[in-house]
């Protein structure tokens, strides 16, 4: 290490260059894992308002509680009219930062409950744009460890995490920083009454860009996350130097042995319906996010949601297998109260693909995508996973008493015992196999919900 936690260090295999990068693995957990937690954590936990009819990155509205502290300063905004009606046009948002005192939070049981759902890493907010950082940094008084809080909430979590079993990651997203006067940003700065300090879209200026870069330097030497959460869109540019970051954060990683991922932002906008998982176009980094592409809704806990604005339990799992089958992990979103507590919705949904993952797991973690995702020789949907020649096909709806599958068509080896995946460990199933197909006899419905898994032993993958 080279002078203090925010310095950059010397040497390593990697440099600077996407060249370099680019020969960086994925590393083989990463792969295993499927499921992980995003926690949107926060100062702006405290109002945890948006107007949940509007549009991602709106003129005026968004339908983001995390955006809370860019829309109350605009005067056309919904956000704007609620923050005055229920707090009064002289509360700043610095002022709800008392407010915020997690007095509830215990990282053992967020940890406990992530690992009973079957998640393998998580994901917490080290910083998001309202440049407030949730660790105990060097190089500011303004953040959750001096107030607020007063903990250091990143290593709090990432030690419960880790204690038990899971990899924990750090997002940043200082690159938007709502407040910093210099920095226009992607969407004006509310500050400016006539006009912005700079040019339209103008950038932060080298002071910022150091003390920026130094406290992302900090966060990784402080806490090694395993996963490093770059929501910086077009960070890569010589004026922001994400590269060298990236650069330091897989050389002290590979001195210390351990398999670290990089998402794509650091290189892209990768919002919107800007990322096609299909095409991707030219990308940097271990993985894709492509954040709206499934789900259209990602956002922090919201109070003006009802129980029609989280996804339906069964659309969580259909997804989620969908996902895995095509060769993707799902990093699902939640907010907390501001005193730490999981709302009951968001808990019960964690709870519902806790359970099917209880019965239906090793189709799951651990698995690789199969020679097809998909098949289309069954009336219900089915999605395929493989594992060390067991196959699994996973019906998105239960198809009665009969699953016919296309699978002789994709492989070389016949299909051996089938056997449906229940809460009692597996049922037999009979199999009749012709050309292209194999149609498996099914027994009674079992009691789990959502997706019902049939595996096959002694299938390859040509």
């Amino acid at each position: 290490m080279n002078g203090r936690d925010g310095d950059p260090d010397d040497g390593g295999p990697y440099e600077p260059t996407w060249e370099s990068l680019d020969t960086h693995p994925v590393p083989e957990w990463y792969h295993d894992a499927k499921l992980g937690i995003f926690v949107h954590w926060g100062v702006y936990s405290v109002p945890a308002w948006a107007p949940t009819d509007a549009e991602i990155g709106g003129d005026h509205a968004s339908p983001y509680a995390e955006w809370y502290p860019y829309y109350m300063y605009d005067e056309d905004s919904p956000t704007h009219a609620y923050h005055v009606a229920e707090y009064g046009e002289d509360v700043e948002y610095d002022d709800f930062i008392r407010e915020w005192d997690a007095a509830e939070w215990d990282p053992a049981e967020w940890a406990d409950l992530f690992a009973d759902v079957g998640a393998r890493y998580v994901v917490l907010t080290g910083e998001h744009h309202d440049g407030f950082p949730l660790w105990d940094t060097h190089y500011t008084k303004y953040s959750a460890a001096q107030m607020g809080p007063e903990r250091d909430l990143v290593g709090d979590l990432a030690a419960a995490v880790r204690d038990r079993g899971l990899r924990f990651g750090a997002s940043y997203h200082a690159n938007y920083n709502y407040y910093q006067p210099g920095f226009e940003g992607r969407f004006g700065h509310p500050d400016y009454a006539v006009g912005p300090l700079r040019g339209e879209e103008s950038r932060p200026g080298p002071e910022y860009v150091d003390f920026m870069n130094a406290k992302y330097r900090e966060l990784i030497r402080r806490y090694d996350p395993d996963i490093l959460w770059f929501d910086t869109p077009n960070a890569e540019s010589d004026h922001l130097r994400a590269k060298e970051l990236m650069a330091d954060f897989y050389n002290r990683a590979a001195e210390r042995g351990q398999g670290v991922a990089v998402n794509d932002r650091a290189a892209t906008d990768a919002v919107g319906g800007t990322i096609d998982p299909e095409d991707p176009g030219e990308t940097h980094g271990d993985f894709i996010t492509p954040e709206y592409a499934t789900l259209d809704r990602v956002t922090e806990r919201n109070r003006s949601e009802d129980e029609s604005d989280h996804i339906d339990p069964a659309d969580l799992v259909r997804t989620f297998v969908d996902i895995v089958a095509k060769n993707g992990n799902l990093l699902l979103n939640m907010g907390p109260r501001a005193d730490g507590t999981i709302p009951d919705p968001q808990r019960e949904r964690l709870e519902a693909l806790g359970d099917w993952l209880t019965v239906n797991g090793e189709a799951v973690f651990g698995t690789r995508p199969w020679t097809v995702a998909e098949d289309g020789e069954s009336g219900v949907p089915v999605r395929y996973t493989w594992r060390d020649g067991v196959l699994y096909a996973m019906a998105l709806a239960w198809p009665d008493d009969q699953l016919t599958l296309g699978v002789p068509a994709h492989t070389r080896s016949v299909p051996g015992d089938a056997t449906l995946l229940t809460d009692g460990g597996g049922r037999a199933c009979g199999t009749s196999t012709q050309r292209e197909t194999v149609t498996v006899s099914l027994p009674e419905r079992p009691d789990h919900e959502h997706a019902y898994v049939v595996r096959f032993g002694g299938v390859d993958r040509p």
